[in-house]
């Protein structure tokens, strides 16, 4: 596989100097698209400008996208990966996070990877994280561990970075495809449609059936299995409530 692209996604960004910094650590780390999500400046102000220093060529060189969704952003990545400060506690399984070298190291078994980060004042809203497929996080003092938001884009690029120039024994195994992990996420869907009690549930169901499918290092054989024994159940399950045999469930 080519190298894994990386775009870096900043949600309503709100800094002209924090801008301006990471528009150069986009040319220090090789990062191939900046895209930006109803930013709060005009990201071409010479601020900016002035803050990416020598970076600031990037600027004009076609890869900086400015759109309105985080939808938009994330479109034809095949891993997003959102950043967080808070990590959850016991029972939010939203904010179960990794290790940023976690990340980085399961970023590089993809085509592509999309590295979300949230406005200085708030980070990424609850919403915003769901949309994502994993979250991760930077270790740090836990009485206060919110980074500047350049400190925290720097830290991700430097890990991905390293991470994705290197080449080891586990890119010889036969690592499950980022398709075959998409036909096996719709049917996680159709089941936990099945068994879920409400909407809720649906979403928490699903999501963490997902992200479990990502952060695993599978190979093409046993993602197979898994799908074909998600398919199996789903459709003996179905089965079961046409039936309305609950004593099988």
């Amino acid at each position: 596989m080519d190298r894994t692209k990386v775009r870096v996604v900043l949600v309503g960004t709100e800094g002209e100097a924090n801008l301006g910094f990471i528009v150069r650590l986009c040319k220090n780390f090789c990062v191939d698209e900046l895209y930006l999500v109803s930013p709060r400046i005009d990201p071409f102000s010479e601020e900016v400008r002035r803050f990416a220093a020598h970076g600031s060529d990037y600027l004009d060189s076609g890869r900086v996208v400015v759109v309105s969704t985080l939808d938009e952003a994330l479109s034809g990545v095949a891993l997003s990966v959102c950043t967080s400060a808070h990590v959850g506690k016991e029972g939010d399984v939203l904010r179960k996070a990794l290790d940023v070298r976690e990340a980085a190291s399961i970023a590089r078994r993809y085509s592509s990877v999309a590295l979300v980060f949230g406005r200085e004042s708030v980070g990424l809203t609850r919403e915003e994280i769901a949309r994502c497929h994993v979250l991760a996080h930077i270790p740090a003092n836990p009485e206060y561990p919110t980074l500047n938001l350049s400190h925290a884009v720097a830290i991700f690029l430097y890990e991905m970075f390293r991470e994705l120039s290197a080449r080891s024994s586990l890119d010889l195994l036969d690592i499950a495809t980022e398709e075959s992990i998409r036909i096996a996420d719709k049917y996680i869907e159709l089941l936990a449609k099945l068994v879920a009690s409400d909407d809720r549930q649906k979403k928490v169901m699903s999501m963490t059936m997902k992200r479990m499918l990502r952060i695993s290092k599978l190979t093409r054989a046993e993602l197979g299995y898994v799908t074909m024994m998600l398919r199996r159940v789903g459709r003996i399950v179905e089965q079961c409530l046409k039936d309305k045999d609950v004593n099988r469930l």
